[in-house]
């Protein structure tokens, strides 16, 4: 078998992590690398399975794009309704599975948080009781029937199914791209081509709206452009939040590209001051990644525990949080 690498790369997630809190970064790209290994140190061990942390809201998030996903997938060539019921099942079903996992502590039962779901409220929190079980099956038909009524799903289950063009999130070759030398990971959710052979990147999102940020959205443009070999101007970018009903387009990119490219050079400047070994991507060096100074952000941190920082009223993160690359 292969070695496997740590390799430099930037996404919007490491992006923000490591401007948010470079201790973080540290814990969740280099700290707890090899962390999955019997002979662990034991900070690495602690590392990997609070990376593996996820809250109930990130859990939904996930599971109900793995499930459209798999339903795009599955769907007939010639198209047809939103198949909501199904996916509202499906998604209940793996969430419920899921938090059982977690609250049975089966990661630790069979020493195995990469397959075992270990839930930020349990592990930090009170648990997840039967009024927050309500609620997020509760979110989980909100989400299923926004994404039934938005026009944006009725057409990626509606036109031909060859225009579809589906990114594997768990498949890190198939999100990666070369930006000015750099690896970048992008892994939108779903990219239909239209019919004067412009594309379009859909981008579900399961939390509050808000701004987009243009420049993440031009890393989706140059994404698309380069793996499926349409000009960046062809290219239309679209945020759905599914369970508020609203949605964002945003055309021709390129304005944003140069942004998007600032920003990787800026990252790859300064987390690359703080390697100790640049070429083979080492941090050998804590100090080099203080922790925040804002403690606000490490009552919804995963890593509290390993930084001494617990905290007695803990905020689980919401989806936007989540780190799919």
């Amino acid at each position: 078998m292969a070695e496997i690498r740590n390799e430099f790369a930037w996404s919007w997630s490491r992006h923000k992590v490591f401007y948010d809190c470079a201790r973080k970064f540290y814990w969740q790209h280099y700290g707890f690398w090899g962390g999955w290994e019997p002979e662990a140190p034991e900070d690495a061990a602690l590392a990997y399975r609070l990376k593996k942390l996820k809250s109930v809201s990130m859990l939904v998030g996930q599971e109900l794009h793995d499930v459209v996903r798999d339903r795009l997938h599955m769907r007939p060539a010639a198209g047809g309704a939103v198949p909501a019921q199904q996916i509202r099942d499906e998604v209940e079903r793996r969430v419920l599975k899921r938090m059982r996992e977690s609250r049975n502590r089966d990661w630790e039962r069979y020493h195995d948080p990469k397959h075992y779901a270990n839930l930020f409220e349990d592990y930090y929190g009170p648990g997840v009781d039967e009024r927050h079980r309500d609620e997020t099956l509760e979110l989980v038909r909100d989400c299923t029937s926004g994404l039934a009524s938005n026009i944006y799903a009725r057409r990626a289950f509606g036109i031909a199914k060859e225009r579809l063009r589906m990114v594997d999130s768990s498949d890190f070759a198939a999100m990666r791209i070369v930006v000015d030398g750099i690896i970048v990971y992008a892994s939108p959710d779903l990219v239909v081509a239209d019919d004067a052979g412009g594309l379009h990147v859909v981008d579900w999102k399961t939390g509050r709206p808000e701004k987009a940020d243009v420049a993440q959205l031009a890393i989706y443009g140059l994404y698309a452009a380069e793996r499926m070999g349409v000009p960046l101007e062809r290219v239309t970018a679209h945020v759905v939040y599914v369970r508020y009903g609203e949605a964002s387009k945003h055309g021709d990119l390129r304005d944003s590209v140069e942004e998007a490219r600032r920003r990787i050079s800026t990252f790859t400047a300064d987390v690359r001051d703080r390697l100790t070994d640049v070429e083979n991507n080492l941090a050998g060096d804590i100090d080099n990644f203080p922790m925040t100074e804002n403690l606000m952000l490490c009552r919804r941190c995963q890593f509290q525990e390993i930084c001494g920082r617990r905290h007695a009223d803990p905020i689980a993160p919401s989806e936007d949080e989540a780190e799919p690359a």
